[in-house]
């Protein structure tokens, strides 16, 4: 049985971004908008893509809506990898869960 590309890509959407199933606004404003995303998925170049992310004027709700993301997961299947909201994957593992709550 195959499900519909329609179907899978809203489920897709759903899962990524909730109910609304639609990117939040603020990322229509960020700093790595139309740049490669592999800047930000390379462990060998963390130092470039956190340069990107600290000139971002919306860092602060891109780093919650992350960490929100990441702290719904099931621990067995999360794996924090790149740099996102100016934090590499080893930082994000690491924060509080106080701070993963998106405000």
């Amino acid at each position: 049985m195959s499900v519909r590309p329609e179907i899978a890509y809203r489920y897709l959407m759903s899962v990524l971004f909730g109910p609304s199933g639609r990117p939040p606004e603020w990322r229509r404003h960020a700093a790595c908008r139309g740049m490669d995303p592999a800047l930000f998925a390379d462990e060998n170049r963390i130092a470039a893509a956190k340069t990107v992310c600290r000139s971002c004027p919306v860092q602060q709700p891109c780093r919650a809506d992350q960490l929100e993301w990441e702290s719904r997961l099931d621990a067995r299947r999360r794996y924090a990898v790149g740099v996102v909201g100016g934090l590499a994957a080893h930082e994000r593992r690491h924060r509080p869960n106080v701070e993963r709550k998106v405000s």
